[in-house]
Parts: C-alpha cells; sequence; structure tokens
C-alpha cells in the first residue's frame, strides 16, 4: 500500500513540476477573473459548468452545469436522489460587468420536465433554427443502487422539448444536418468502461441520429461540432482533433490536428475557428476529478481548422487561477471558460 502511495504520489508530483511551456498567451492570468454564478431558484453557487454553448446574434452563453463529484458520491450512498444541477442563458454583458459582482441565472428548462433529474453534460445551440439540445445525465434507482441513464435532449425555439435515450457514455451532441450527434467516450460503460481507461484503449466514436457509428476507434470521444462542412471531434486520449469530411451519405475521416493537451469541449468562434479548452495534464485531472486532489491545469487554444494552426489563448497549467477548464467561447470582448470542477466562470477582457 505504502508503494502505491508513494508511486501515485511522485506521478502527482511530476505532473505538477514537468509543464512544458507552450508560448506567449493572449489573455495572461492577470487580464482574466472569475464570476460566480448563482441559480436563481435556488440562491446555490453553481459549480461544474462543464460546457458552453454561444448564441452570437442574441450576444447570450448557455451554460450547462452541476455538480459531478457531489452527485456521484450521493449515487454511491444509495441513498436521496442526487443534486441536479441547470441549463441557464447568460447574457454577455452581465459577464463582462463590474468584478466582484455575482450573475444570477434561472434554468431555461424546468427541472419537472426533465426524467430522472436534470444534470446537463455536453451542449449545442444552432443557430440556423434557434435550437438547443444537451446530454443530460439523468440517475435511476436499480436495485436499490443509483445508475445513470443518459438522455439527449432537444428545446427547439417554441420551447417544444423532445427527450431519447441514448448510449450509456454519451458525452456531447451537436446538430448535423436535420439530427442529432452524440459523441461516447466509451465502447461500454461500468467495469467495462473501467478496462478501457487501464489499458488507454479507443472505444469511443460519434453516434448518428440513427444510432449508427459514424466514427470509431476514437480515444474518449469527447467535443464535437461541425466546421467547414467537416465532423470535428476531440479525441482526449489522443490529444488530437480527428476530422471528418461529409462524404454523402456518411463521413471520411482525413489527417487530425495535433494539439498542446488533451482536448475537451469545443466551440465556434465567429470568423469560423475553433476554441478548444485543452487538459495540459490528464492525470492532474484524474486526481482531481475523482480524488478531490489537488488543482488541474487549463489551457484554452484557437484553431484555424483550415491551416491547422493553433495560438494560445489563456495557460493556467497548475490551475492556480481556474481548475480543469473544459470549455470556452471568446466573444467581442473577451473570452470565457467554464470548468467540470471549479466554481462560476472565468472572464478575460480583450486588450483596448
Amino acid at each position: 500500500m505504502r508503494r502505491k502511495l508513494f508511486f501515485l504520489t511522485a506521478v502527482f508530483v511530476c505532473a505538477a513540476s514537468c509543464a512544458k511551456d507552450v508560448g506567449e498567451a493572449r489573455y495572461t492570468q492577470a487580464d482574466c477573473r472569475r464570476v460566480a454564478i448563482i441559480d436563481a431558484e435556488t440562491g446555490a453557487t453553481v459549480t461544474g459548468a462543464e460546457d458552453l454553448a454561444p448564441d452570437f446574434a442574441n450576444k447570450r452563453l448557455y451554460v450547462s452545469a452541476y455538480d459531478r463529484r457531489a452527485a456521484e458520491r450521493a449515487a454511491r450512498k444509495s441513498g436521496p436522489e442526487p443534486a441536479e444541477g441547470g441549463l441557464y442563458a447568460i447574457s454577455f454583458n452581465d459577464l463582462f460587468q463590474s468584478p466582484g459582482t455575482p450573475v444570477a441565472a434561472s434554468s431555461v428548462i424546468d427541472r419537472d420536465d426533465v426524467e430522472n433529474g436534470l444534470r446537463p453534460h455536453g451542449i449545442a445551440f444552432d443557430p440556423a433554427t434557434g435550437d438547443l439540445a444537451f446530454i443530460n445525465r439523468g440517475y435511476v434507482k436499480d436495485g436499490g443502487r443509483w445508475r445513470m441513464r443518459p438522455q439527449k435532449i432537444n428545446i427547439d425555439s417554441n420551447g417544444t422539448v423532445a427527450a431519447a435515450e441514448t448510449h450509456c457514455a454519451a458525452n456531447d451532441i451537436a446538430h448535423v444536418d436535420s439530427g442529432i450527434f452524440v459523441t461516447a467516450d466509451h465502447e461500454g460503460c461500468g467495469w467495462r468502461a473501467a478496462v478501457e481507461d487501464v489499458f488507454g484503449g479507443r472505444g469511443g466514436g460519434v453516434i448518428g441520429e440513427d444510432g449508427a457509428r459514424i466514427a470509431d476507434k476514437v480515444g474518449f470521444a469527447n467535443g464535437l461540432l461541425v466546421a467547414d462542412d467537416e465532423l470535428i471531434v476531440a479525441a482526449t486520449r489522443e490529444k488530437k482533433l480527428r476530422r471528418y469530411a461529409r462524404a454523402a451519405p456518411t463521413f471520411v475521416e482525413e489527417t487530425p490536428l495535433q494539439l498542446p493537451g488533451a482536448p475537451d469541449n469545443l466551440t465556434l468562434s465567429k470568423d469560423g475557428e475553433i476554441v478548444a479548452a485543452l487538459h495540459p495534464s490528464l492525470i492532474r485531472l484524474a486526481f482531481q476529478r475523482k480524488l478531490g486532489f489537488g488543482r488541474a491545469g487549463s489551457r484554452i487554444v484557437r484553431i484555424d481548422p483550415a491551416a491547422g494552426d493553433s495560438t494560445i489563448l489563456f495557460d493556467d497549467p497548475k490551475g492556480a487561477l481556474f481548475s480543469a477548464a473544459t470549455a470556452a467561447v471568446e466573444t467581442d470582448r473577451g473570452l470565457i471558460a467554464g470548468s467540470v470542477v471549479d466554481e462560476g466562470l472565468i472572464v478575460c477582457e480583450a486588450a483596448s
């Protein structure tokens, strides 16, 4: 036991001290500050704003959030239902207001309208239709234990909610043509997913509207979007963006884009470039995400999908300001990022 503890500690210390220099970032930590988000219904401070989706036309940001570690702890105890989260819409102006001012926000979907509890994960906004889609990680009692049961949910511009079951390892979601595609970060769940983690398996992929696999053998398929008629998938374990060109009726894989970190969620900028949140160290992320130990680094890059070039927007390799950023959006006024484990958002002001 002592040897195992020593080994794990040594691995963490190395991850904490062996960070590589990736160059100067556009936004320094001095340009950035944390903004607390308050749930207007419960009064609770929002933790775990895991994914973001911009609505540039209406100058607002959709935020999916719930406290994953708290929900998982509650599920393991087989007691009361794990706490819920919210799917929020927040104006850009509110986020860039005076420093230190918290932002109150209400969920755009009523918790009573979501089966098995509202715990939104990956989200996507379609500016062409006004539809907002998300992966919801509901919990159901099965044999006295809580088990997660994901759904894909779409809210159209009229507020109509449509829900359907999806893969047990569903992670992110995107509107593709007239359908909804999702990423599955593992091939299976439970012990099968654990085996895949231990051996670094590549069982992730993209699942189309009809349930067919559009992309396969991805090392933890995470963020998903469509850019320049390509399907872009964040392959977290591979530290790459996997790219699939449209070749009706399916997609054909192209040369992937290598990144200076492990990509999580992806968003598009107003000019069609990709903004990706990266994890500088997956070891540090695992320690904090699973064990609540230490802080994980945050790195955000902007990628030109045509040239394949990436620019560092923000870099906090030890998580000193913001731990484990998992999504980011760049606006005319600056950068906004959320985290799977940290509180609130960070907002970085662009130089005037």
